[in-house]
């Protein structure tokens, strides 16, 4: 195995990324990202009303039954939320299983089968690797690519993972980063260099940060492996 690579340092407060808006569509097509978006992935809601109330962020199946998000994204205190799938059929309420109290990272129960579980990546992650990402932004695209910056990486409060360059964007938190196979490499969970921009979003209505730094912005993701080990110590493996 590659050697641990880093600690990354949190300098200032993450900006967290979530907000308002649409299903990624037809700019997903050809990419690696692309056949998860219909299968695995979901816009989070706090109502079951689409369009009625704010999107959270994103949504990973990641096992049969169970459905990851970033915790920082749910309503303070919530039992239940809407998961609508990636190629809009209609939403689901679902229930919030558990709250990780080792890192940003929730599990939701889908027993209905509306996701089906995405392929983990087997390989590590490594310097260089180009990577896809998807979410849920209000304005701008809903799919992002880059590559990675540091393969193995610790962001304090967030837990471990890799952080990579791509104009990633409010409604991306929760979200999946796949290689160029389209297997999943981990949760997209926050831009450790820019604590302000989080509140200039919330004041703007959108990531205007996000929108001016393109391809230069950071963004920290949980390591899917990460991801897993943690289901089973919560027991719902």
């Amino acid at each position: 195995m590659m050697q641990r690579r880093a600690l990354l340092a949190l300098m200032t407060l993450p900006a967290s990324l979530a907000a308002c808006a649409g299903l990624p569509g037809m700019e997903a097509a050809g990419t690696p990202v692309a056949p998860l978006l219909g299968t695995g992935f979901a816009a989070l809601h706090a109502d079951g009303a689409w369009g009625a109330g704010a999107v959270l962020g994103s949504a990973v199946a990641v096992a049969p039954g169970r459905v990851a998000c970033t915790t920082h994204a749910l309503p303070r205190g919530a039992d239940f939320v809407w998961l609508r799938r990636g190629d809009g059929a209609p939403a689901r309420r679902v229930p919030v299983l558990a709250r990780s109290p080792r890192m940003d990272l929730s599990i939701l129960g889908d027993e209905a089968g509306l996701l089906v579980p995405a392929d983990p990546c087997g390989a590590e992650v490594i310097t260089g690797d180009a990577v896809w990402a998807a979410g849920m932004p209000g304005i701008g695209p809903g799919v992002a690519t880059g590559t990675v910056e540091i393969p193995d990486a610790i962001l304090p409060r967030f837990g471990r993972g890799f952080t990579a360059r791509m104009p990633a964007l409010m409604g991306y938190s929760g979200g999946p980063v796949v290689g160029n196979d389209g297997r999943l490499k981990g949760l997209v969970a926050a831009v450790p260099d820019e604590g302000g921009s989080s509140a200039l979003a919330l004041l703007a209505g959108m990531d205007l940060g996000g929108l001016a730094a393109g391809r230069g912005r950071r963004v920290f993701a949980l390591s899917i492996h990460e991801v897993m080990e943690e289901v089973g110590r919560m027991g719902l493996a």
